[in-house]
């Protein structure tokens, strides 16, 4: 499955502000009846789905919400929609069905607990994946295309949930017709921005999300914007200032410039920290390469030494040439072959044999 994992939960928390959901209906699943749902009436769901065998499914955010349109039910209630809300880093060829289960589940639970019918039919449905994977969406949204040809009313009752709504970042990060559209109001459109930003982008594109959405209502989306863009930043091996000094900058009433610059400088202390430790950790290297080295060359010249002394100088040349790039367990075992080997000949053969079945 193409599910996002734990680091991810900052997505979670961000699809649990309303205002949030109300931006990605608004902006992307229902840009056109979007209106007719009131909006102050966004409640969230159990997203835990008991099936009738008491199989259990755990979704990531399922909402309702009423609409302004339509004759209030018989009990006076007015009718709403179910939201269900499914992220994905990695297409899932089946996420199709998954869905299905989910909004079916979640029918059959909001039954058990006495949730209002539309007329004695099943409330609407809108159901949205939303992906941040590195490549476009490529699953189908359909289980199966229409049962009945022409859409009539029979036809739309039996193709009842039938496809979903991607909400595709990577092909979105691309549409800069429907981000300039969005930009810089719409919440979920500023997470698409964030989420294909570059390291240097990132920090000026935080401070503005942080600035824009301020207010004690927001808290929870900031915390969820913080530890997304700390996410993103940790892959590339850097890391954010904590919350709490843009916080305090805020409280300060500090402007963009001062948020932004205390964010870049923290970055470049780490870069500069992770530099230094890199050029430190080369130079420790660097010298015990040098000192293993060091002591092999001298070993060489030893042996060379030692087979000139036992040999003759031209077998000690060949030798000298032999050890090239040898390492130490072969040093040894050559220092075992001068003491062994009757001729210089024959050490020489013995050690070319060795190179060639190494």
């Amino acid at each position: 499955m193409g599910r996002m994992a734990t680091s991810d939960h900052p997505f979670k928390l961000i699809h649990a502000d309303p205002r949030m959901v109300e931006d990605v209906l608004r902006g992307f699943v229902a840009p056109d009846w979007a209106d007719r749902l009131d909006f102050s009436t966004l409640a969230p769901m159990d997203k835990e789905h008991i099936g009738p065998a008491l199989h259990r499914r755990i979704g990531d955010k399922a909402w309702r919400v009423e609409r302004r349109d339509g004759a209030p039910l018989a009990d006076g209630r007015r009718p709403h929609v179910n939201v269900l809300l499914e992220f994905q880093s990695e297409t899932d060829a089946d996420m199709a069905w998954r869905m299905h289960e989910y909004l079916y589940l979640l029918e059959l639970n909001q039954r058990d607990v006495g949730l209002p019918q539309k007329e004695g039919r099943p409330p609407d449905v809108v159901a949205a994946v939303i992906h941040n994977g590195a490549k476009p969406w490529s699953a189908p949204t359909a289980r199966f295309g229409p049962l009945l040809g022409p859409p009539t009313e029979a036809g739309r009752a039996l193709n009842r949930w039938r496809a979903y709504v991607v909400i595709d970042y990577p092909t979105l990060a691309g549409d800069h017709a429907t981000m300039r559209r969005l930009l810089p109001d719409n919440r979920q459109a500023a997470l698409i921005r964030l989420e294909s930003a570059s390291g240097d982008e990132l920090p000026r594109l935080l401070t503005e999300m942080l600035q824009r959405w301020s207010g004690p209502e927001s808290a929870g989306l900031r915390r969820g914007f913080h530890a997304r863009a700390e996410h993103l930043l940790r892959r590339r091996g850097l890391a954010l200032p904590p919350l709490s000094d843009y916080e305090r900058m805020l409280a300060q009433e500090k402007g963009a410039r001062e948020m932004t610059t205390l964010m870049e400088a923290r970055l470049q202390e780490w870069h500069d920290n992770a530099i230094a430790q890199g050029v430190r950790q080369g130079l420790q290297q660097g010298v015990q390469q040098g000192v293993r080295q060091g002591v092999q060359q001298g070993q060489a010249d030893l042996l060379r030494r030692l087979a000139e002394r036992r040999f003759d100088a031209e077998t000690a040349r060949r030798l000298s040439a032999l050890l090239d790039g040898a390492d130490a367990d072969r040093l040894i075992e050559v220092g075992d072959w001068i003491v062994e080997c009757g001729s210089g000949d024959e050490l020489l053969e013995r050690l070319r044999q060795a190179r060639r079945l190494a």
